[in-house]
């Protein structure tokens, strides 16, 4: 595949990765609202950056002093969080742009006038991020400006739902891997997902990329930031709606988006070198394994489970996706009779039969199956999440090398 250039960017995005200093517009010590949150986030990263805080009433907010207007403030900010209701967004953007600010950050929803005040800021020069965002963090830098808590990890998640990309930051802490940067795009008034996609490609940070999107409007930039993220090394999995008419309504009503084919995005993450899923945990489970064993290298699986049943129907899935369970020869069934119990399967899929034990266990039968003609990846597996749909994806076990794929067809 050529080589993708990226397209040339008119503002550095570093503004909202790691500014040198940042303003919370609408900062209060009221838990219930965002600008707490946005505030107690801020703050937290004040060893790293200045940290202005602006309410109205000069009000002491979480321990610090804050300023009633952005004039007030000893410097100008660098990036602006927008958390004031939306009927005075247009006067804290003009008042932050006559003082120079060059990056906005807009929590706020139903902003009047919302086009002509981001046409405002292109044209100063500035970038904003939203409107209708949840917010932004990146670990790296200890940026922190977003409802909700993060723990740091190497996958990058890029949502126009700022919940949805909540749920996947959420499930990836508690599979043990966390996030490297998040952004909620909101409703892409200025920047859209594919300029944040780009800049995620020198991350060092983030090894993975996870993308929801309700809309593909601009599609083919996001494909081809998919594409070189993809070729920069790092996997890329996308969640998107529109497999049923009710979710295309709710769509339209949450971002105003229009949603695309899910047989047209299939072709285009195909064509992007990307994996589309189903549900946000598919996604977790998905970057697990992309994490942990990389792309396969071929075509042919090894399954091996505690249960004769799973692992049967593990193999239909498997060769549902277009793999093969391909029979072990004589010399590696040879190998696996031998460390086998008396009664257990041994040629592809293997049941264990009551051993080796712990079925997780199952990984540790990975050198022996090295012998038959090696060079391919394939996945052990066998049971699947309780209450999920069967698919290899979810299957608790551990991928290991297993037999070659002579035609040399790499997997779909």
């Amino acid at each position: 595949m050529a080589t993708l250039a990226a397209p040339p960017a008119d503002t550095d995005l570093r503004v909202f990765t790691d500014p040198a200093s940042v303003a919370v517009v609408g900062a209060t010590s009221d838990p219930a609202k965002w600008g707490y949150w946005l505030a107690k986030g801020a703050l937290s990263g004040r060893h790293r950056r200045e940290v202005y805080l602006v309410n109205r009433s000069g009000a002491e907010i979480l321990g610090e002093a804050s300023h009633t207007g952005l004039g007030e403030l000893p410097a100008t900010p660098e990036l602006v969080a927008l958390c004031v209701p939306s009927q005075h967004v247009g006067a804290v953007v003009d008042e932050a742009l006559a003082l120079g600010a060059r990056g906005f950050l807009g929590i706020t929803a139903a902003v009047p006038e919302e086009r002509e005040i981001a046409d405002r800021i292109r044209a100063a020069g500035a970038r904003l991020v939203g409107m209708n965002s949840l917010g932004l963090y990146d670990s790296s830098a200890e940026l922190h400006l977003a409802w909700g808590n993060f723990t740091p990890g190497p996958i990058a998640v890029v949502s126009q739902s700022g919940q949805v990309g909540s749920e996947i930051s959420l499930l990836a802490a508690r599979a043990g891997l966390g996030v490297s940067r998040f952004v909620s795009i909101g409703n892409q008034t200025d920047l859209r997902a594919a300029e944040l996609l780009d800049d995620l490609i020198d991350d060092d940070a983030t090894r993975v990329v996870a993308l929801y999107l309700e809309s593909f409007t601009g599609g083919a930039e996001v494909v081809a930031a998919l594409s070189r993220l993809r070729q920069a090394g790092k996997h890329t999995i996308v969640l998107t709606v529109g497999a049923s008419a009710a979710s295309s309504r709710l769509a339209r009503s949450h971002t105003g988006s229009l949603t695309s084919s899910l047989d047209v995005v299939d072709a285009a993450m195909r064509v992007a070198g990307a994996v589309r899923v189903a549900t946000p945990a598919e996604l977790v489970d998905l970057a697990r394994l992309l994490l942990s064993a990389g792309l396969p290298g071929g075509g042919r699986v090894a399954v091996v489970g505690d249960s004769g049943g799973q692992t049967g129907i593990a193999a239909d899935v498997v060769a549902a996706a277009g793999l093969t369970v391909p029979e072990f020869s004589v010399d590696l069934k040879a190998v696996l009779e031998q460390r086998l119990p008396s009664g257990a399967a041994n040629s592809n899929p293997v049941d264990l039969a009551g051993g080796p034990g712990d079925p997780a266990r199952a990984g540790d039968l990975g050198p022996a199956a090295r012998v038959d003609r090696p060079g391919g990846r394939g996945c052990a597996g066998s049971r699947c999440a309780a209450g999920r749909r069967w698919h290899l994806r979810h299957c608790r076990a551990r991928a290991f090398p297993a037999a070659h794929n002579p035609g040399g067809r790499r997997p779909e």
